[in-house]
């Protein structure tokens, strides 16, 4: 008679039940585990913890965090801060992780309401636009309520030297970022178009300096665009708010009314950014045409 194999059903002995435990018990104290800890203990405190706040909180001895924490700090996960006590909070490069994650659901949702305000208060197109380490894409755009109206499709790529929203981001990117980010050429899409590395550097340059981005016709042609970088305190910039529509309302007729709306806009942004994401600085962290 062949004996057939059924899977097991019911309790562990004591011998597997003793080895289950141990291997829970071994992965709870594995250092990777020890790090992740370290990070989801300081990730709620603004101001950051101290290293005995943490040998208590965690139930570790001092040797074993301070070697911890150094190695996040090297790693940039965490970064200190003095002050009256040495505190630790989360590093620029995991909230780069946390600002660089695919999903845009909430960015949309939570950019709805000031980019409705934005519309209704301009009578342009207002969007947001993301960095994701490797592009600028556009997330959502609310149209005014007019007979005639441009629009930004969610997911559309941003060009670097040509949209306003990706100067507006790109310009306030490290060197390393900007050697990885910036095509080898240029492509040109109007007349106006930069195709010169140079002259799209002088211009970020200038963009640092101002505050706010232009696309003068540069995208499309007859269209115009304003941007502001959004900026989050203890984080780098990755977003940015856009007013487009026809070149003359956008740009001749009331550009500094324009860029004065969306820098309220951006300024209300980053504070709702900073409830949704700790931070290092101490406070709580498209007829469709396309225009840009």
């Amino acid at each position: 008679m062949r004996a057939i194999g059924l899977p097991f059903v019911g309790s562990t002995g004591p011998s597997q039940s003793k080895a289950v435990k141990m291997s829970e018990i071994t992965a709870k104290d594995s250092p990777l585990e020890r790090y992740i800890s370290i990070l989801e203990t300081v990730a709620p405190f603004s101001e950051g913890l101290t290293a005995i706040e943490l040998e208590t909180a965690l139930d570790l001895p001092k040797t074993t965090v301070n070697r911890l924490l150094h190695a996040l700090m090297a790693s940039g996960m965490i970064s200190a801060h003095s002050a009256r006590n040495r505190s630790y909070r989360l590093g620029v490069r995991i909230l780069r992780l946390l600002h660089t994650s695919p999903d845009t659901s909430w960015l949309a949702t939570l950019a709805q309401q000031p980019l409705q305000a934005l519309a209704d208060s301009t009578g342009q197109s207002a969007f947001i636009s993301k960095f994701d380490g490797t592009e600028v894409r556009s997330v959502i755009c609310v149209a005014p309520d007019t007979p005639i109206r441009t629009y930004v499709m969610p997911g559309m790529s941003m060009p670097v030297n040509a949209a306003a929203t990706a100067k507006a981001i790109l310009a306030f990117q490290p060197g390393d970022v900007l050697a990885r980010v910036l095509p080898p050429r240029l492509e040109r899409y109007t007349e106006k178009t930069k195709t010169e590395i140079d002259a799209l550097m002088s211009e970020f340059a200038a963009i640092r300096e101002r505050g706010y981005a232009t696309d003068l016709a540069e995208h499309v042609a007859g269209l115009g665009s304003i941007a502001l970088p959004v900026h989050v305190p203890g984080a780098e910039v990755a977003y940015a708010v856009g007013l487009t529509g026809p070149y003359e309302r956008i740009i001749e007729r009331d550009f500094e009314s324009h860029r004065q709306a969306i820098a309220e806009t951006t300024n209300r942004l980053g504070k709702l950014l900073q409830l949704r994401t700790p931070t290092t600085s101490g406070q709580a962290i498209s007829s469709t045409a396309n225009g840009t």
